[in-house]
């Protein structure tokens, strides 16, 4: 009986995927300060290629606007937005300081309204003797030292920004010239374009059910009458992003501030549930109704990735782990050796609609 050669064998390959995934994830590990900045970069990239092809689709007078034009009207829709969060969040921040004695007072007389219905004396003194343990200058040395590291950040980013904006015009080429092959360069292409659409998608729709569950949860807020309602709003719609837990930290946000604000954990309650049924009504209802199975990923394997990239790589982990944990799927699905794998990671172990098949003929 012939045996097959030892590369052929799954040993083989079970061992050598091993390796590349321990390798992958050293390198994703111990070169995470120098990779975060340009994937940041890469998602702004590709929030400024989406917008313009959208804009792409607008004609006047029967015909497309300029090239230039479709792409300084992406550049400022992307940055002004970033602008107008900033001001939102800085505007927001600074009324919450002016009124910080205000609502100070308020908490003070809910804690000691709690400690008298718990039965303890002089909570608030036992409160402010553990916050003056704390170490505020090394606090406030540290969120210096964030800023500046910060501020560091998003030069980095906006370089290569710039840098993505110029290659890409010469992709195309590179791809042509790394892959002579007619039908190999096809099926790369054919990848990418499953990659960019099952992204695009993914955001789109995430996007939408994000901004609806937003502007829901800013109108129970109104009625509520809890304050910044647009700023507690515009956290829900982005900690949606953020599957499973991210919901949950969103709708904590507004209501532990309606105790500061109104006194009573009664408030709490009622911002509380009030949200969270729109989370879940928008969460189990609205949002399978519309994505339906378009990532297809195991739950299991969602809250893993979440765990591992919110772990490696914190809050922007967090945010990108099912975007990332779905351009793994579609990779891997494509050769033989690894589909396996990318079955595993599948929530009903179907590959087919993402299976790129190889072109017949010559």
């Amino acid at each position: 009986m012939e045996q097959k050669p030892f590369s052929e064998n799954l040993g083989f390959r079970i061992i050598l995927v091993s390796i590349l995934i321990g390798l992958g994830i050293f390198f994703i590990i111990y070169f995470k300060d120098l990779l975060k900045p340009f994937v940041m970069a890469v998602m702004v990239w590709y929030l400024i290629k989406t917008i313009y092809n959208y804009i792409g689709k607008i004609k006047v007078m029967g015909r497309q606007l300029p090239r230039w034009l479709k792409g300084t009207l992406s550049l400022a829709i992307i940055f002004g937005s970033v602008q107008a969060t900033i001001n939102l969040i800085i505007t927001n921040l600074s009324a919450i300081v002016a009124n910080f004695s205000t609502y100070q007072a308020t908490f003070d007389r809910f804690l000691i309204g709690l400690g008298e219905s718990l039965g303890v004396v002089n909570i608030t003194d036992q409160l402010q003797e553990q916050l003056n343990k704390l170490d505020l200058q090394g606090f406030l040395a540290g969120t210096l030292s964030s800023l500046s590291t910060t501020v560091g950040t998003i030069v980095i980013v906006v370089i290569y920004i710039i840098f993505l904006l110029l290659e890409e015009v010469a992709f195309s080429k590179k791809i042509d010239a790394i892959f002579p092959d007619r039908k190999k360069r096809q099926r790369i292409q054919e990848v990418l374009n499953e990659i960019y659409e099952s992204t695009n998608k993914y955001i789109t729709l995430k996007t939408g059910i994000s901004i609806l569950t937003g502007a829901l949860s800013y109108v129970v807020l109104r009625l509520f009458g809890v304050d910044y309602a647009f700023l507690w709003a515009f956290l829900i719609f982005i900690f949606n992003y953020i599957p499973y837990i991210g919901s949950l930290i969103a709708t904590l946000l507004p209501s532990i501030f309606a105790i500061v604000q109104f006194g009573s954990m009664w408030s709490f309650l009622w911002v509380f549930i009030s949200v969270e049924i729109i989370q879940l009504i928008v969460g189990n209802y609205v949002e399978p109704k519309v994505m339906g199975k378009s990532l297809n990923l195991s739950p299991l394997v969602v809250v893993v990735a979440l765990s591992f990239w919110g772990y490696v790589w914190d809050l922007l982990g967090m945010f990108l782990s099912v975007p990332i944990t779905s351009i793994m799927l579609i990779v891997l699905a494509q050769f033989p050796a690894t589909r396996n794998i990318a079955i595993l990671l599948t929530e009903n172990g179907n590959i087919e609609n993402i299976l790129i098949k190889k072109e017949e003929g010559p």
